[in-house]
């Protein structure tokens, strides 16, 4: 059978790889009312039962819906009907526990009147069921197994087991009953494969949005039955001992399983073939309906995604705006920090040569020399600073203004060698301090003493 692409996405490969079904039926084994008694061709003389057989007949399928929503046509039925002969009769399904075979199989109408094989397809009735005869091993050599025969005949009996059907099947199509009580088929195909899901052979709950669906059967044959505990089909029941529908002698009354199928409101599969032809276009209107359906939903949920994504790019560019708003706030303030350190430390400087102009005015420089030697020393360390001042304290006292007499006297008092004198006493001074600083500031302490000879003592000297 081919799987479409619908069922392969909905996960239905290994559920409809298996395509053997079984059906559960009930078990009478009452006599039936005498009212419209049917006379039933023989199949099966009573003089050829065994004694180490338990015979058992049963309705073993119907056409129709049955409860598990898989759909018999006729024409898959008739053409089905030698199938059940000669295949195992299992117990719960259980293709290791076989407890007997069918033997015979017939057609029956829905009125109980024999079916022929010479009927043409076409004359068929609209309502079919198919009659099987079955036999059970009374004789096993291990005596618990003869014991549990014994005990399942008894249940048999009385009416405690129910048989199913078991059949393969080689391809399906969708039987439709519309929300008005239509019914139709629709063939399985690549666009319509998307029903499968909801059948109820495959999980589904066996409707779609208002539509009752079920599985219509194709190219089926039948491959056993099994002995179970619960009913499927109403109208599949066992005779009792007493009634053989394959012995030409026998009456038998079906106005019971008639009633019961009726009640299940089973569909005519002949009828839904009839109409194919006009209720195959409708329905793909319908599908068309719902692919339009499906389409739109389909745009709606893409402009829903389409409105978060722009909602979402909006945060994102909000984001982004606030993230170089408190970048750019960063670098103000880290160029306001800047500025205050430079204003500080301008500060610290100002304060400083403040502090230093005050020691060289109180060391006895006078405004402009201290302006000066500030200048000049202005990147030395306090040490070096400290020694410059040093200097200042160490310079000859000032002397009081001669007179043009004595400054004539003193001019002519005063020759070269004096002068040196005084040079070199101050030489010996600055030497003193050069002892008393680090190598690193010597040459400082030597350009101040230079400065101090040619500018500082030189003043004070014409002072």
């Amino acid at each position: 059978m081919q799987i479409f692409q619908h069922e392969v996405n909905d996960g239905l490969q290994v559920a409809m790889a298996n395509q053997a079904i079984a059906i559960e039926c009930p078990l009478f084994s009452k006599e039936f009312d005498n009212e419209e008694l049917i006379s039933i061709a023989s199949l099966l003389n009573e003089e050829q039962q065994q004694a180490d057989l338990y015979y058992l007949n049963s309705v073993l399928v119907s056409a129709g819906w049955n409860k598990n929503d898989d759909v018999f046509t006729v024409q898959s039925l008739w053409n089905a009907r030698h199938t059940p002969v000669n295949k195992q009769f299992n117990f719960m399904h259980d293709e290791t526990d076989i407890i007997g075979h069918m033997t015979k199989s017939m057609v029956l109408d829905h009125e109980g009147n024999v079916i022929s094989d010479d009927v043409a397809e076409d004359a068929l009735p609209e309502k079919i069921d198919i009659i099987t005869s079955a036999v059970i091993y009374k004789t096993w050599s291990d005596p618990e197994m003869r014991e549990r025969i014994n005990n399942i005949i008894s249940e048999i009996d009385n009416g405690e087991w129910s048989v199913s059907m078991e059949c393969v099947f080689q391809d399906f199509d969708y039987a439709v009953v519309t929300p008005e009580g239509e019914e139709k088929i629709l063939a399985r195909s690549e666009e319509s494969a998307f029903l499968t899901k909801h059948l109820r052979a495959y999980g589904g709950k066996g409707e779609y949005e208002g539509y009752k669906i079920g599985r219509l059967l194709k190219s089926l044959y039948f491959s056993g039955k099994g002995l179970v505990n619960k009913p499927a089909n109403p109208r599949s029941i066992i005779f009792n001992k007493s009634t053989n529908p394959f012995n030409s002698q026998a009456n038998i009354t079906i106005s019971n399983f008639l009633t019961a199928m009726e009640a299940d409101n089973m569909s005519e599969p002949q009828k839904q073939v009839e109409q194919l032809t006009t209720d195959l276009e409708n329905t793909k209107a319908e599908l068309e309906s719902v692919k339009s359906d499906l389409t739109q939903e389909k745009n709606d949920l893409q402009a829903q995604m389409n409105e978060a994504i722009a909602e979402k790019d909006s945060v994102i560019a909000s984001l982004e705006t606030k993230v170089k708003e408190l970048e750019d706030a960063i670098a103000k303030m880290d160029e306001d920090k800047k500025k205050m350190e430079e204003e500080n430390d301008d500060m610290k400087k100002k304060m400083k040569n403040m502090k230093r102009k005050a020691a060289l005015i109180e060391a006895g420089a006078d405004e402009t020399s201290a302006n000066e030697l500030l200048a000049k020393f202005d990147n030395a360390d306090d040490e070096m600073f400290n020694n410059v001042v040093a200097l200042v304290e160490k310079k000859p006292a000032p002397v009081e203004t001669p007179s043009e007499e004595e400054e004539e006297e003193t001019e002519a008092d005063v020759d070269a060698d004096d002068l040196d004198d005084v040079t070199d006493v101050d030489e010996s001074v600055a030497v003193e301090e050069e002892e008393d600083v680090t190598t690193e500031a010597q040459a400082s302490i030597a350009k101040a003493s230079e400065y101090f000879r040619s500018s500082v003592l030189k003043t004070t000297k014409q002072a």
